[in-house]
C-alpha cells in the first residue's frame, strides 16, 4: 500500500473509531433526559471551570518556558494554546508538533529542542497521572485492589523508570540511528540531513542533562499544580450538571479520562476514548450511568470550546505580533 493511501486509511479509521465510541456512549443514555440536563447547566461552576482551564494553560506554558532556550513567556502561552487545540482535533496526536512549529516560527526556538521537551513533559505528566491514579485507587478500594491496582502500579513503575532514564534511552536510540543510517555524500543528501538532526539532538540531550535546579523544580512543581487545577476543572464540570462527588471519586474518574486521552490511540484527538473512559471511571465510583454520560459529553464539548477560544485568541495575537 502506498504511503499516502495508507495515511488516508489510517485517518479514516481514526474518525471511525472516535465516531463509533461516541455513538456507543450516547446509545446507552436517554437522549431526552440528556437534552433536559444540558438545558439546566449552572453558570457559576461554568465560570469556575473556565478559570481552571485558563490556569492549566498558563501553568503548562510556564513549564515549557522553563525548558525553552529563547522564547518569551507570552509566545510560549500562545504556542501551548495552539498546540492544545490541535491535539484535541487531529488524529494520532499530530497536534503535538504545533508547539515546536509555533515557537520556531515566532521565537526562533530550535525545533529539535522543542520536540524533545514535548516528549519529556508528556512523560512527566503521565507519571504524575499514574501516581495520582494509584493513590486514588488505593484510597477508594484499599491497598489490595486486585488487578486494577497491580496494573496501575506496574505502569507507574515503568513510566517512573522512563522519566528518570529519559536522556539515557533517547541518547541510546540516537546513537543506534546514527549507526544504522548511512550519512551519504555531500551535505544535501537525506542521510546528511538526518545526521545533522541527530547531531542537534545529541547537543540538546547534553544540554538538557545540565538543567538548572530552578528548571527542574518548575517542571515538577508545575506538573503538580497543573494536576490540581485539572481535577478542579473536572469537579467544576460535574457541578455544571448538578453532579456532586467526593475528591477521591473525582481523582479516580478523572484519572481514567486523562489516561485515555494521554495514550496515543488511533482516534481524532481524545474524542471517543475520553468519553468512554470517563463513563467507565465515574460509574465505577458510584455515579449513575446517565450522569456519567451527560458529564462525559459535557466535559468534551465544554473543554473543546475553551481550547478553541484560547487558540483563536493566541493565533490572532501571534499574527498581529508578527506583522508588527
Amino acid at each position: 500500500m502506498k504511503p499516502r493511501l495508507k495515511l488516508v486509511v489510517r485517518t479514516l479509521a481514526a474518525f471511525a473509531l472516535s465516531a463509533g465510541l461516541v455513538a456507543w456512549v450516547l446509545s446507552r443514555a436517554d437522549l431526552s433526559a440528556l437534552a433536559r440536563r444540558t438545558a439546566d447547566m449552572r453558570p457559576l461552576p461554568m465560570l469556575v471551570a473556565a478559570g481552571c482551564s485558563m490556569a492549566v494553560l498558563l501553568l503548562r506554558a510556564q513549564r515549557f518556558y522553563a525548558l525553552a532556550e529563547r522564547s518569551p513567556y507570552p509566545v510560549v502561552v500562545a504556542a501551548v494554546a495552539v498546540q492544545n487545540f490541535l491535539v484535541r482535533v487531529t488524529p494520532f496526536r499530530v497536534g503535538e508538533l504545533g508547539l515546536p512549529v509555533v515557537l520556531q516560527r515566532h521565537a526562533d526556538e530550535p525545533l529539535v529542542r522543542s520536540v524533545v521537551n514535548v516528549v519529556l513533559v508528556r512523560l512527566v505528566e503521565l507519571w504524575m497521572l499514574l501516581l495520582l491514579g494509584a493513590g486514588a485507587t488505593a484510597a477508594y478500594v484499599g491497598p489490595s485492589g486486585g488487578l486494577g491496582s497491580t496494573l496501575t502500579l506496574s505502569l507507574l513503575a515503568a513510566v517512573t523508570a522512563a522519566v528518570f532514564t529519559f536522556r539515557w534511552w533517547l541518547g541510546a536510540l540516537t546513537a543506534l540511528a546514527r549507526r544504522l543510517w548511512p550519512r551519504g555524500d555531500g551535505t544535501t543528501s537525506l542521510g546528511a540531513k538526518i545526521h545533522k538532526t541527530l547531531d542537534r539532538l545529541t547537543e540538546v540531550l547534553a544540554d538538557g542533562s545540565r538543567l538548572s535546579l530552578s528548571a527542574r523544580l518548575r517542571l515538577g512543581l508545575g506538573t503538580g499544580a497543573i494536576a490540581i487545577f485539572q481535577y478542579s476543572l473536572y469537579a467544576a464540570l460535574l457541578a455544571v450538571f448538578g453532579v456532586s462527588v467526593g475528591p477521591v471519586e473525582v481523582l479516580v474518574g478523572g484519572t481514567a479520562a486523562q489516561f485515555a486521552a494521554a495514550v496515543p490511540v488511533p482516534s481524532v484527538g481524545c474524542i471517543g476514548p475520553l468519553e468512554s473512559a470517563w463513563v467507565a471511571g465515574f460509574t465505577w465510583v458510584g455515579v449513575s450511568l446517565d450522569d456519567a454520560i451527560v458529564t462525559a459529553v459535557g466535559c468534551q464539548v465544554i473543554t473543546l470550546v475553551f481550547a478553541g477560544v484560547f487558540a483563536a485568541l493566541a493565533w490572532f495575537w501571534l499574527g498581529a505580533r508578527r506583522r508588527a
